[in-house]
């Protein structure tokens, strides 16, 4: 007999004000991680492909000391970068400056940049 007054008793209280609340911070946050790894993946990419550019400019300097062929020199740096790439030669008496400038796919929200640029300076021999 006692355990049914028991029951009746906690019949009449109310549902108990946590439930469904993990569902509900769930259904708030989890928007949230997602942004946040869109992000850190898109973040990611630029900087994988600043340094694809930034090699790509390196061996096409390397190139240029060596062959003095500036077509040699851009087809190293799309062959490097992976990529089309638009690739600037600046000589010097001394100097080679190549600079490469890399598309990069548009991130979130367009959070990150669209291109990014590698630059190198070799001593011309």
């Amino acid at each position: 007999m006692r355990c049914q007054s028991w029951f009746h008793w906690m019949a009449r209280l109310p549902p108990d004000p946590e439930t469904g609340a993990a569902t509900a911070e769930f259904a708030v946050v989890l928007p949230s991680v997602v942004a946040i790894a869109g992000l850190i993946l898109a973040l990611g990419r630029v900087t994988l492909v600043s340094a694809d550019c930034r090699s790509a400019a390196s061996a096409a300097a390397r190139e240029l000391v060596v062959s003095a062929d500036e077509s040699r020199a851009r087809s190293v740096a799309a062959e490097v970068a992976r990529a089309q790439v638009v690739v600037d030669v600046r000589r010097s008496e001394r100097t080679t400056q190549v600079q490469v400038t890399c598309p990069v796919l548009p991130g979130p929200m367009n959070l990150t940049p669209v291109q990014v640029t590698g630059e190198a300076t070799a001593v011309t021999q």
